[in-house]
């Protein structure tokens, strides 16, 4: 899936790294998971799990919302690992939305770098998420919020958006059957550490 890491382009690219544990399937949870799932039961069971993404934070906003960014094209590689599976997602179905208060919600923003895949079962979702919320009505549009627009925030904002509670931040991995409305698997944490550096050129 996905053209790698080796093929990253040239520019001002940062390189974001995730690394944390999600609660492993337990064996009866097993039992019922098909055969041909991107993970192996053992990935499954290990609770250990990563991320890589490497963007280009010098991409031009395409969403004319003056509260929603969307930077399609920034992301130029992005790679999950569960247990020891690693999985190179297409860069052409990811995305990098930062929203200062839009997306009809003035009272959140949020950071939402995401890719999706298709698999032999169905399709593979992948996502970062960090929201950062108030109480209703409280306009965080603009300078009242922690994110002052819609630009890319910098790379440190971006891997680490401050959050009121913990689970407002998780990375979420889902694998959806057009044929059921559950999802095959569903694995959603909090427990990340993230962090941010610039890729240096060979």
């Amino acid at each position: 899936m996905g053209a790698g890491f080796a093929q990253a382009s040239a520019g001002a690219e940062v390189e974001l790294i995730g690394t944390g544990t999600f609660k492993p399937v337990p064996p009866e949870g097993m039992a019922n998971l098909p055969a041909n799932l991107p993970f192996s039961k053992t990935d499954l069971a290990s609770g250990t799990w990563s991320f890589q993404v490497r963007y280009e934070d010098r991409t031009a906003d395409s969403d004319p919302d003056p509260y929603v960014g969307r930077y399609n094209g920034a992301i130029r590689a992005f790679r999950l690992i569960v247990g020891t599976t690693a999985l190179d997602l297409p860069v052409d179905r990811a995305e990098l939305i930062v929203s200062d208060g839009g997306l009809g919600f003035p009272e959140r923003e949020s950071i939402r770098i995401q890719a999706s895949a298709q698999t032999a079962l169905g399709a593979l979702q992948v996502s970062w998420v960090q929201i950062h919320q108030t109480a209703q009505r409280t306009d965080l549009r603009g300078a009242p919020g922690l994110l002052t627009s819609d630009a890319l925030p910098a790379a440190s904002l971006l891997a680490n958006l401050p959050t009121d509670r913990r689970f407002d931040r998780f990375l979420l991995v889902r694998v959806d059957s057009p044929s059921q409305t559950q999802p095959l698997l569903y694995l959603s944490s909090s427990q990340l550490t993230v962090l941010a550096r610039p890729v240096i050129a060979p």
